[in-house]
């Protein structure tokens, strides 16, 4: 008899499982288990075929002493777990009063009919804790067997004579509690899987995210308001995703429209944004559109997909939005919200930084000209005093320094590209020597040293205040003097160095310098090592060192970012 008992429940544990497994493709049951909240009609049908699922088990069981051996509970049970109250009470409701009319006036018709009942009950209470706990099998297994359990304690308590009921628990009580407790491991887990099935295509959508920012990355560095920089992001999304549309907002205008199955409608810019777009920007967070009016820039769009959008920021606040055309009545459209979510937030970041990358470039640019600004004029007033010596005796060097002064003041106002060639910085620091020279003589030597295959570009107007602190401040502070500058190239790095014989620069210069603290007047050697940390990093400070017998300061220039700056210029 045990043997028949052992065929029979794994018969229609095998049965069940097979019954989950269809009814987890069925689009009715993944829409139910998707959802957020259940209508009373779905959850009333889903009532129904659990409590269908747990009659079939009441026919295919095992008669045993007048009790039948069966796997009701699963179905009873499950019902209460995947649905809640409703489809739980209701499966409990139909497979108990079905048992009791099944064998009306039987040995345990009653005391069955209650423990399915109370069964349905247990699953309801248990359905909240074991959705938060991801329906840990263990916790599954243990409330399926303490049902069993009450089973047949009730079994014991209702079933007459007593005798008689003690021994049919004896022969089914074990069989029952195991097969019965493994049976709702199986069959919650075959309907966990469409919830694993999600997770997994979540994790997809959300990589995918990643990898179309990352394709996307240099055209959002350039930002919002290039049109053809927002077609080339829709299309990419587009061609990634497989949607069936990509629309990229502002808050006031569409900036770019991809969707080849319904074009956007000619009016569409003096109709207004669609409600969509208006609703993720009032609301700042994800939403779905299903449908929308006849006067909707969208109306007919949403015939035929579900628009999916979410926020794009910067500063803080939202600048546009990124609509995505996904396929209409999906089971679920949770994935697309993370997906476009997750699209948004990656999108927003790039943007940031791009508007941060643009304050930033601004502000060195003024930096820049102030520096100007403040270095012009001084030093013309002394280049003119020079060349006025020379008009009376040496006219034609004179006018050879006024065509130095003239190179030198047309590439320092005239200049526009905030990166240049090196050699069209080294000519500007040329022309600025050529008028030093000339006016301290014999008492100035020079030593250039500059090979001809030097390929790079540096910040403009990097290295003239660097030269003029060392003829200046350096060199010239003696009765004699000696500048050197010096360049050369390794396979990532141009360094430039320039040396002089002055008396050296005090420490604590050099700890204000490094330390952003020094003195408005040293304004020269200030901006050109901000500039230098701005652009390229901190390791790429002014290296500076200095004695008693002179100063010499390095400028290390990373090629590949040196170059990456002015795209239009190329190496002399």
């Amino acid at each position: 008899m045990t043997i028949d008992i052992f065929k029979n429940l794994l018969l229609n544990l095998s049965m069940l499982v097979i019954i989950a497994q269809l009814l987890t493709k069925t689009t009715f049951v993944k829409q139910f288990m998707f959802a957020y909240k259940t209508d009373l009609k779905s959850s009333l049908l889903l009532a129904v075929i659990f409590g269908l699922i747990s009659i079939l088990s009441t026919y295919t069981g095992i008669n045993v002493n007048g009790a039948i051996v069966n796997t009701r509970v699963i179905g009873v049970m499950s019902g209460g777990i995947i649905g809640g109250p409703i489809v739980g009470m209701g499966a409990a409701l139909i497979g108990g009063v079905h048992r009791y009319f099944f064998d009306v006036g039987g040995f345990t018709a009653v005391a069955c009919a209650i423990s399915t009942f109370i069964e349905g009950i247990i699953g309801v209470m248990a359905s909240k804790y074991l959705k938060r706990n991801n329906w840990n099998k263990g916790d599954i297994f243990l409330l399926a067997a303490l049902a069993e359990v009450f089973q047949m304690v009730i079994i014991l308590l209702v079933a007459k004579p007593y005798p008689d009921a003690l021994a049919v628990v004896k022969i089914i009580a074990f069989p029952m509690i195991l097969f019965n407790s493994t049976g709702m491991v199986i069959f919650i887990s075959v309907f966990n899987s469409i919830f694993i099935e999600q997770d997994n295509e979540s994790a997809k959508r959300i990589k995918l995210a990643f990898d179309i920012s990352e394709q996307c990355l240099p055209f959002l560095r350039k930002g919002m308001y290039d049109k053809d920089n927002m077609n080339a992001v829709s299309k990419m999304i587009l061609e990634n995703s497989k949607d069936g549309g990509v629309v990229i907002t502002d808050r006031e205008r569409i900036l770019s429209y991809e969707c080849d199955v319904v074009p956007l409608r000619v009016d569409f810019e003096e109709i207004g944004l669609p409600q969509i777009v208006q609703t993720v920007i009032n609301e700042d967070a994800v939403s779905i559109a299903e449908s929308a009016g006849e006067d909707d820039v969208f109306y007919e769009q949403l015939k035929k997909f579900t628009i999916v959008g979410a926020p794009l920021h910067s500063k803080g606040s939202v600048v546009g939005t990124i609509l995505v055309f996904t396929k209409k009545f999906k089971l679920s459209t949770q994935t697309d919200k993370d997906f476009v979510d997750g699209l948004s937030k990656l999108f927003s970041t790039q943007l940031e930084l791009a508007e941060a990358q643009k304050q930033r470039e601004l502000l060195q640019k003024a930096e820049f000209r102030a520096l100007q600004s403040q270095i012009n004029p001084h030093f013309l007033f002394n280049a003119l005093n020079t060349i006025t010596s020379f008009c009376r005796e040496k006219p034609d060097k004179a006018r050879e320094l006024l065509i130095a002064l003239s190179t030198y003041f047309r590439n320092t106002l005239n200049t526009n590209q905030y990166m240049i060639n090196i050699y069209d910085e080294f000519a500007h620091v040329d022309s600025y020597l050529q008028l030093e020279k000339a006016r301290f003589d014999d008492r100035l030597t020079l030593v250039i040293d500059v090979p001809t295959d030097l390929c790079c570009k540096v910040p403009s107007f990097i290295l003239q205040p660097i030269v003029e602190n060392a003829v200046k401040h350096g060199a010239m502070k003696r009765s004699t003097g000696k500048v050197e500058i010096r360049a050369r190239q390794t396979n990532d790095l141009v360094t430039i160095s320039v040396k002089d014989s002055g008396y050296g620069i005090s420490q604590e210069i050099i700890e204000a310098l490094h330390n952003d603290t020094l003195d408005s007047c040293k304004v020269g050697l200030c901006n050109v090592d901000k500039r230098l940390r701005s652009i390229y990093g901190q390791k790429y400070a002014l290296d500076i060192s200095t004695s008693t017998s002179g100063t010499e300061i390095i400028i290390r220039i990373p090629l590949d970012k040196g170059e990456e700056k002015d795209e239009d210029s190329n190496c002399g």
